[in-house]
Formats: C-alpha cells, sequence, structure tokens
C-alpha cells in the first residue's frame, strides 16, 4: 500500500499532530505500508526533499507566513498530489480541512482514495459560516473515509451530513515502550544531572506555545501551589515558534512581571520522555482538543495527570481513576486538584498505574497502525497491498 500523507505542518516545527505522525508512520511501514509525506515549507533552511526516519519529505510552497505564501503553498500542492498519483494508492491528509478538500479533489480527478483525519472539534462551526468554508466542507465530507476521534467531532461531522459509512472512529496512539515510569534511582540521577530538585515536585506542561494550549491557565494558579509547596518545579516543555498564535514572549514576560517561582521553561526536546519519567505530575490545562498526544505520553508514563474538561480529555481520562479533571478556565480549581495529588500519595500511585494500563489495554501504536492498514485494505481494495 503507497500511502501519501499531506500535512501542513511537519518535522523539524514540532507539534502534537505532527509528533503523533512521526511515531506513527514507523508501525505502518512494518506492516507493509509505503509511506512518503508532503508539507509545507516555511523556511528558506528546511530541504526541499530529505530522508528522515527512512521517510521521504517533501517540502513545497514559498518560505514564509503571509497569505501569498499560503495561496502558493495550496496551489504547488495540489499540482504535487496530481504528479504523484502515479505512486500513490491514498491521499491521507492530517488536521486541517482544507488538506482533506483538496486531496479529494486530485483522487476524484485521478481515480485515487483519500483518507481525511480531522484535528480537533470546533473548525468546522467556523468554516460553516463562510462561502469558501462550506465549499470545502463539501468536497472534505466525500472523502474515502473521515477519520473522527471524539463525539463532538462526530457530531459536526453529522451537521454538515457527512455519510455515516464514512466515519472511523481512529484515534491517536502512544508509544508504550518509549513511553514508560523510570525507577526511584534512575529519577534521582536523571534530575541531579540535569540541575533538579532531587526531592523536591515536579510539575510538567508539554506541548506548543499557543493560546489554545493553556499556559496562561496554569500560570494563573502555580503561585498557590508553589505556596503549599515551595520546593515544587513547573518545567515548560516546548515552543511558540512560527506559531501565530504564539504566547512565548508573553508567558516569559509574565513569569518576570509576576514573579512567579521555579518556572523553567526547557525548549524543544525530541525526547519528552526524559522529562515524563522524572516527573511527579502533568498538567494539561488546554481549552480545545481532539485526541490530545501530550496527555497520552503522560499517562503512558505513569504520570498522574491533571487536564481540563474538554472534548477528547474526557475520552482518556476517567475522572478520580486514571486522572483528575477541572473546569477549562478555571486556575483555582486546577490548583485544588493538583494539591489533591500531592496530599495524597497512595491516590497519586494508584491513577498513575490506572492511566498506564488504560494505554497499554486500548491506545498503543501496534493496535492504531493496525486499525489505519485495515482501513486503507478497505478503502482500496486487496489490489494496493
Amino acid at each position: 500500500m503507497k500511502v501519501l500523507m499531506v500535512t501542513e505542518r511537519y518535522l523539524p516545527i514540532w507539534g502534537g499532530a505532527e509528533n503523533q505522525l512521526r511515531q506513527l508512520i514507523p508501525h505502518l511501514i512494518d506492516r507493509g505500508c509505503e509511506v512518503e509525506i508532503v508539507t509545507r515549507r516555511f523556511h528558506e533552511n528546511m530541504a526541499v526533499k530529505e530522508n528522515l526516519g527512512g521517510v521521504t519529505v517533501h517540502r513545497i510552497g514559498t518560505p514564509g507566513t503571509s497569505h501569498l505564501a499560503q495561496l502558493k503553498f495550496i496551489v504547488c500542492l495540489f499540482v504535487f498530489l496530481l504528479k504523484a498519483a502515479g505512486k500513490t494508492d491514498i491521499y491521507h491528509s492530517h488536521g486541517a480541512v482544507k488538506m482533506g478538500a483538496i486531496c479529494w479533489l486530485v483522487a476524484l480527478l485521478r481515480r485515487k482514495k483519500n483518507v481525511a483525519k480531522i484535528a480537533s472539534a470546533g473548525r468546522i462551526p467556523k468554516l460553516s459560516k463562510t462561502l469558501a468554508g462550506r465549499l470545502m466542507l463539501a468536497m472534505f465530507k466525500r472523502s474515502a473515509a473521515v477519520i473522527s476521534m471524539t463525539k463532538e467531532i462526530d457530531e459536526e461531522l453529522h451537521a454538515i451530513g457527512t455519510p455515516q459509512t464514512v466515519m472511523h472512529p481512529i484515534t491517536n496512539g502512544v508509544d508504550c515502550h518509549r513511553f514508560s515510569p523510570a525507577s526511584v534511582k534512575q529519577r534521582q540521577e536523571w534530575r541531579i544531572k540535569n540541575g533538579l530538585s532531587p526531592n523536591g515536585w515536579i510539575f510538567l506542561f508539554s506541548s506548543r506555545l499557543v493560546f489554545g494550549k493553556g499556559l496562561d491557565i496554569l500560570m494563573n494558579g502555580w503561585e498557590e501551589i508553589v505556596i503549599k509547596y515551595p520546593n515544587s518545579q513547573l518545567l515548560v516543555i516546548g515552543s511558540g515558534t512560527d506559531q501565530a498564535d504564539s504566547v512565548e514572549e508573553e508567558m516569559h514576560k509574565k513569569v518576570l512581571d509576576e514573579n512567579l517561582i521555579n518556572v523553567l521553561f526547557m525548549g524543544e526536546t525530541e525526547r519528552p520522555e526524559d522529562y515524563l519519567s522524572i516527573a511527579d505530575c502533568f498538567i494539561f490545562p488546554s481549552r480545545k482538543e481532539g485526541f490530545p498526544n501530550a496527555l497520552m505520553e503522560a499517562m503512558a508514563s505513569q504520570l498522574p495527570c491533571v487536564a481540563s474538561k474538554i472534548g477528547g480529555v474526557e475520552a482518556l481520562v476517567d475522572d478520580g481513576e486514571t486522572g483528575l479533571l477541572f473546569e477549562s478556565e478555571n486556575s483555582k480549581e486546577l490548583s485544588r486538584q493538583c494539591l489533591r495529588l500531592l496530599d495524597n500519595s497512595d491516590k497519586k500511585s494508584i491513577i498513575g498505574e490506572n492511566a498506564r494500563q488504560k494505554m497499554l489495554s486500548t491506545y498503543s501504536f501496534e493496535t492504531i497502525a493496525k486499525r489505519y492498514v485495515e482501513l486503507y485494505t478497505e478503502v482500496v481494495g486487496n489490489n494496493g497491498v
């Protein structure tokens, strides 16, 4: 099966969707798929074509983030997909509805098939308000298969008349081998080596530093946590580089202006598992999500998680069993749930263990890749295998 992955952003730009795709691909290859990626070339220093982890990545369009650069990317993508038809069985788009709409149109013209994955709820209602958006949705919903990860996305797809027969509930996956708990000795050694407190509580936030991920909500509640547990440290993993709604500079300023103590900005990392394995609590204050990779990785690492009660989070977290939830935007409730964990070490351990078992039993990449290959085969037929 020859699969062309279509995504607007890919490495070296890091984010949940990019990381999910990077980890999924080797499992698809293990199951006999031939995979290539086409994405946008945001910077001149990005190679037009390169091999990343054994996979060919094509970058197209004019470098930059202007509206003109966006338009050129769309035109270049359309042409690229047309030319790639000879070595493609499935166009698999990720995230944006417009990617799925373009893939459907090319698939129609070249008698191929497309699979469209929508990243999170909330995009379809916005697109429905404009003529261009409704046109994109009219094409998108005709995809051979649409991946829907949450009930919210299901409802939005039904609202625009997407046939139930093309909707498939395949979630994101997690590498439970890579993301696993460390021993007490390993935790202490790694903390000391990296200049962190060997015994104090370590809280972790790991995501793109953009408004929707809710870092400001966490910052507003951090003082209450650190007052009760002054040896606590908050590690912030990620950056807002190349993101239109970046809050990275704003958050650095907030820490300085409000004299928030023990907040460490660690930047981007290719090894989030190192931080997850040594932390005590993972905080996920996002405002809107599909099926959050960062949260799944934390749960697989046996970390007790405190997360906002939204979309895909509620599908992952059983409140009080595999994590603790708080009402979105409520910084005080976030703080109370964090303190609730720290005040009850037994509860903290049980929640962490339950979270890992849930990831192992349902969300491993082996399971998710198997479902994708079955879907590809169903959509294309056995000739492409």
